[in-house]
């Protein structure tokens, strides 16, 4: 009779352990902050904020706030759109510094 193992799983998980370490070596990083109005200072509220050449991306609260968490080794390029301001492309080499981005309101028609 052939037996079969009470818990296959155990022989793929350290499978699945190197093989997701060799796509994403090292720990995620958390980048967070705020998005401004260049001018006034005022909090920006649901601007979209995106890391280019990823998936990771996020929206501003009402406090203007952003936090994303990536495992993209740094540096990242931030892309920040809103409709009412000209996006914005900022690059981050520091995630433990919290960032501050003043957007530059579009023209009025």
């Amino acid at each position: 009779m052939k037996s079969t193992p009470a818990y296959p799983w155990l022989i793929a998980f350290p499978a699945l352990i190197f093989s997701t370490t060799e796509i994403y070596p090292g720990k995620p990083e958390k980048i967070s902050g705020q998005i401004l109005h260049q001018d006034t200072g005022q909090r920006i509220e649901n601007a979209y904020v995106y890391i280019v050449s990823g998936e990771e991306e996020g929206l501003t609260d009402k406090n203007g706030q952003f936090s994303i968490t990536t495992w993209q080794q740094l540096p990242v390029t931030l892309v920040i759109e809103h409709p009412n301001y000209k996006k914005k492309r900022v690059t981050t080499t520091q995630p433990l510094q919290k960032q501050v981005i003043k957007l530059e309101p579009k023209p009025s028609n």
